[in-house]
Formats: C-alpha cells, structure tokens, sequence
C-alpha cells in the first residue's frame, strides 16, 4: 500500500538540525529525500558530540529516511548535475543563511525555471527582510530574541533559557513540513509550484501564543512561574516524600475537589480564597504552599494511585532510561529499535503519526555522506560527466 508521499521527490540542501529535521519527516511520509552535501558532509553536524563511531548522534538521528549524496555545487559540473536531479524533484528545502544558496546557483529563479512544478522552502533565522536579515541564528539566540527567555525559570527570579537546545529547530522544521505538505495540496488544483519562506523566529512566536496574548491584552509583562501555568492553579510540580517530583494541573473547577480529596485537602473545597480558578490563581502562592506541605508527605506513587481514582490530570516525572522502557512507550513504538549498516542498533524515535489507509514505516537509517550518489544518479538517469571527463 502506498505511502501518503510516494512518488514524490525532495532535493534536500539542509544543514544542522531545522532543515534536515524537516526532510526527515517528509522522508517518513513516503517521500524520496535526497540528501545533497558538499564533499565531506555536513560538517557542522560531524562535530557536535556525542558521537557513535565517529559520526554525531544530531547527525544520524536527523537523517533517518534518506539518500545521500556528494556534490561540489561550486564547480559547474557538479551544479549541472543538481539542476538534473531537479527536474525530477518536486520539493527543495535549504536552510542556509539568506544569499548562500544564491551565490551557489541555485536560488528560487533558477531552481523555478528548470522546474516550475518545484515547492521551494527556504527557510531563515529572521526573515529575508529587515535589519538582521543577514544574520545566522540558533536556537539559544532565537529564544534569546523572541522574549522566550523572559518567561522562563524560577518563579519570580531571573529568566532562564530552555535547555533543549533543538526545541525551538526543531518546532521550526514541523512548521516547514506542514508548509509542504500545504503546497503539494495546492499544486494539485493549480500545477504550479510556489515559494516558501519560514522563519525560525516565526515559529517561535507560534509557540508563546497565549503568552503574547496576555500581554497584548494587559500590557504586562508576563513573569517566570517555575513550574507553574499561567491560567491554571493549582497546575504544577511539587516534591515528594523521597526528593521526586510529581506534575499536578487542575484545568476547571469540576476538578477542584476530586483534587481536594486525594490530597486530603477536603477543608479547601469550601475555601472562599480557592473558590473558583481566577480566585485560586489570585492566591497561587497560598495555594501552592499548603498543597506542597501535603504532597512532601508520600512518594509520587501514592498520589497517582489518588489523584487517577479522582480522574485530576497528573503525571510521574521520569528520566529518560526510565522513559524508554516505560510500557506505555514501548507498546505504542514511540521508541524504536533499528538496525543500521554503519552504527550497529540504535534506539531511535518512532513515527509521529499512524494512518489507517496509508501506512508508514518502517523507519530507515540514513547513510553517510555520498554513500548514495551512484544510485541516484542510476535512478534518474543521470550521466556522471565527471567521470566521464576523468576517463578521458
């Protein structure tokens, strides 16, 4: 049976994780991602640690579902070669400062007249416009930018940057795969293909929504609460008998005396200060402090075992050796086992989505740079004329 992306082609010219992230993802769609480097690879990725027999964990893992290939995009025989595999592509995704890929040869109007058919996503830090335009960025420099850091860490402290470091790439390069996805729809009432610009900065405004509503609408700024939301109280981590944390979060009043009554708090129910959400969220700290001397009593097993009977949204907080091989991951193949030719078995991550009429999987490991170049061009018929220069 099908995959909902056979058939289609993407010639991918991505570097570090939001690109290639997103081409991996379209690569478990069904789609045929050709991965094309300059000779040696990705060498920003080679060098990140840590490493499995000398190539980047960040590496393999954002490059599952594809071929690779090596082509010197400089040198003119090399660009003829990319404008070939082109033609017989429908999807070109780069990820590299705005210009680079220009000066390479192969911006949009160039890429456009060889293949009008082409959904070319070109995706950037800050935009194609604008004072930083030019500029690179990473993720640390983007949450810095968005205001992220400003609502982050410690209740009432200092603002703090998350520390996954791929968080906001890796948001980013859903949002690219969401686009093609888009486009391949739209090609398909009109013929044509389109530009697409994203920005990573975009993205991470996408993602403090709500954040940014509440300060268009108040014109305060929104403050650090730890562990706590914002709209909900009480709605976050408190520790436990043995040092453990446990997540609470009451989402409506209907919850608020089931959770009461597993924390044997039954006094609060009637508690005018902790009547309604906007009063327990006025009283937060209040709030907070009573139930934290309460739940430092018993181990995070023992509240769950309350908290689930009263049906009060909660959960354990696990590492990720406990994670991995807890039954509710591992009976939905959210982390899979694979066998890869050059890394051994890898432990990776599962398909995100299931589809009932289009089935994906299985996932595929990558390869390294260039492993694939002979096939490919086999596969297209592409004639090599670099060797066939060497040869005479």
């Amino acid at each position: 049976m099908a995959k909902p992306l056979e058939g289609i082609r993407v010639f991918d010219l991505t570097i570090a994780a939001v690109g290639p992230w997103a081409t991996k993802l379209l690569g478990a769609l069904g789609a045929d991602v050709i991965k094309v480097e300059a000779p040696g690879g990705d060498r920003l990725s080679h060098a990140v640690p840590p490493l499995i027999k000398g190539t980047s964990v960040l590496y393999i893992s954002a490059n599952h579902n594809k071929r690779m290939i090596e082509l010197d995009l400089k040198r003119e025989a090399d660009r003829a070669i990319a404008l070939r595999i082109i033609e017989h592509s429908d999807v070109f995704v780069q990820n590299m400062r705005p210009g680079a890929v220009e000066r390479l040869g192969l911006g949009y109007e160039t890429v456009a007249r060889v293949n009008p058919r082409m959904i070319y996503v070109a995706a950037s830090a800050y935009g194609r416009s604008g004072p930083m335009a030019a500029e690179a960025g990473i993720d640390p420099t983007v949450q810095s930018f968005c205001g992220w850091c400003s609502i982050t860490g410690p209740e009432d402290g200092r603002g703090e940057m998350f520390r996954h470091l791929a968080h906001l790439d890796l948001t980013t390069a859903t949002t690219i795969t969401q686009a093609v996805l888009q486009a391949l729809i739209a090609r398909e009432r009109t013929g044509a293909g389109q530009y697409i610009q994203i920005e990573m900065l975009t993205a991470a405004m996408e993602l403090q929504t709500t954040r940014l509503a509440e300060f268009f609408a108040t014109g305060e700024q929104p403050r650090p609460l730890g562990s706590a939301a914002n709209p909900t109280a009480p709605h976050r981590a408190f520790v436990c008998e043995d040092g453990k944390y446990i997540a609470v979060g009451v989402e409506h009043d209907e919850q608020w005396p089931g959770f009461c009554r597993a924390v044997g708090l039954e006094q609060l129910i009637a508690d005018p200060r902790f009547a309604t959400n906007p009063l327990r969220v006025q009283n937060r700290n209040a709030l907070a402090a009573l139930i934290a001397e309460r739940i430092r009593l018993k181990p995070p097993a023992w509240w769950i075992i309350r908290l689930k009977k009263e049906r009060v949204p909660n959960a354990p907080f696990l590492n990720f050796d406990q994670l991995r091989d807890h039954p509710q991951v591992r009976g939905n193949d959210y982390i899979v086992d694979l066998d890869s030719p050059h890394w051994g078995r890898l432990a990776v991550d599962g398909l995100p989505w299931r589809f009932s009429k289009t089935p994906l999987g299985p996932i595929r490991a990558g390869g390294k740079p260039g492993e694939h170049t002979a096939e490919v061009l086999a596969d297209l018929g592409i004639v090599d004329e670099r060797k066939a220069a060497l040869a005479k």
